[in-house]
């Protein structure tokens, strides 16, 4: 799961490198990953930096030995998870996404669900399902 985070400047970008869970199969576990994820993402910020210089891509592209993000994404599905609140997640959204390639990019689909302080299993099965209508 690749987490997002703002920077000092105001930037959002990869926040280091995926948390990785053993199975996605697991809706407790992937859950918790979530949680752990949405956490670091609201509650981090990171130092303003030059992109160009040092893109926030590098670290993990290193590590799926991808040698760019487009290579990287082909096949990819990815769903976008959303929370109102750091700690207590009062509003939770999960959203799959369309992989348009890399002329298009991910694109949110229509099929959002909306979760209200979900218990982590309840948020792993909403992943569960959106990666299942999320399109490679």
């Amino acid at each position: 799961m690749i987490t997002y985070s703002k920077t000092s400047d105001g930037h959002r970008i990869i926040d280091g490198t995926p948390l990785v869970v053993e199975s996605a199969a697991d809706a407790g576990a992937l859950g918790d990953a979530v949680v752990t994820g949405l956490q670091r993402s609201t509650d981090g910020v990171l130092p303003a930096r030059d992109l160009r210089q040092n893109p926030p891509d590098a670290a993990f592209l290193a590590w799926v030995g991808a040698p760019t993000y487009a290579a990287y994404a082909k096949g990819v599905r990815g769903v976008e998870v959303w929370a109102e609140g750091s700690s207590d997640l009062t509003l939770v959204e999960v959203t799959p996404k369309a992989n348009g390639g890399a002329s298009e990019g991910f694109t949110p689909m229509d099929d959002v669900e909306e979760l209200r302080s979900p218990e982590p299993s309840r948020l792993g099965a909403a992943v569960q399902r959106a990666l299942t209508l999320a399109t490679a």
